[in-house]
């Protein structure tokens, strides 16, 4: 899944929950959206970062502070678990990596076989296993038509409240 998606995916979850929410609050929250994928400067692609390992000891550690931060760690741990999801539905996720080298995700393939009479060829989910692979010499989409298309959905659901503040900053920059 691409970067954009990552990001906006869960914005949009969490902005539509109604709960006043500030700007850094929504960086925040983008950026534990994207914080899996930092296990690409481990050299690993849906390495460690995705791991059970990994995100249960961190998920424990955000719950325990929500007492204390009201309701912001439990949208951080929103916005890792829609980060999984959508990894999950894209290739899979290696829930025990180191010590299992395995990712399981699914695929929804809808594949139409154009012939004399059309038809279905592939439709029903089906279980996927990959193996986390090294980053050296990939290359991964930062951006895709779904990232694009969810980042301007946020925009528009949100232009009241973030167009008017964009609109006060261009005046304090021109005066």
């Amino acid at each position: 899944m691409d970067l954009l998606t990552h990001i906006f995916i869960p914005l949009i979850v969490v902005k539509s929950m109604k709960k006043k929410i500030t700007i850094y609050h929504l960086f925040l929250i983008a950026l534990f959206a994207i914080l899996p994928d930092f296990d690409v400067f481990l050299g690993i692609h849906r390495g460690l970062f995705h791991s059970l390992f990994f995100i249960l000891p961190l998920t424990f550690l955000l719950l325990i502070l929500d007492k204390k931060l009201n309701y912001l760690p439990k949208f951080l741990v929103l916005a890792l678990a829609f980060h999984l999801l959508l990894d999950f539905l894209s290739g899979g996720i290696p829930f025990l990596y180191p010590f299992i080298n395995l990712s399981v995700g699914i695929e929804f393939p809808l594949v139409i076989k154009f012939t004399s009479f059309p038809y279905l060829e592939e439709y029903l989910p089906k279980i996927v296993f990959n193996t986390p692979s090294p980053v050296y010499g990939k290359s991964f989409d930062l951006i895709s038509k779904f990232g694009i298309a969810s980042m301007l959905l946020f925009f528009i659901l949100n232009w009241k409240e973030y167009g008017n503040k964009l609109k006060n900053l261009f005046k304090k920059l021109r005066a």
